[in-house]
């Protein structure tokens, strides 16, 4: 196996790594409950899982625009994250 190969296969593996504990993150919080996304469903194929997906999708869009504006302490917030994941 060539050196490319195997960085490109590397880098595969530690971005689904990061997707699953991202969605680890999502379940923790309570997301997955919120928006009645159950694990297991093929969320791109199954009809019935559109709404909640695209009402979390706009819930993302949300919290990226709140995350980037001037108004929005990200030190503050990963303290206060800190604190909350202790908790659980």
């Amino acid at each position: 196996m060539s050196t490319l190969e195997l960085h490109s296969r590397d880098l595969r593996r530690a971005r689904t790594r990061s997707m699953i504990q991202l969605a680890g993150l999502m379940e923790k919080a309570g997301t997955l409950e919120t928006f009645d996304i159950e694990l297991g469903r093929d969320m791109q194929k199954d009809p019935e899982m559109k709404a909640q997906v695209a009402s979390l999708f706009k819930g993302l869009l949300v919290l990226n625009e709140m995350a980037v504006s001037s108004e929005v302490n990200l030190s503050l917030w990963a303290m206060q994250g800190l604190e909350e994941l202790r908790k659980k």
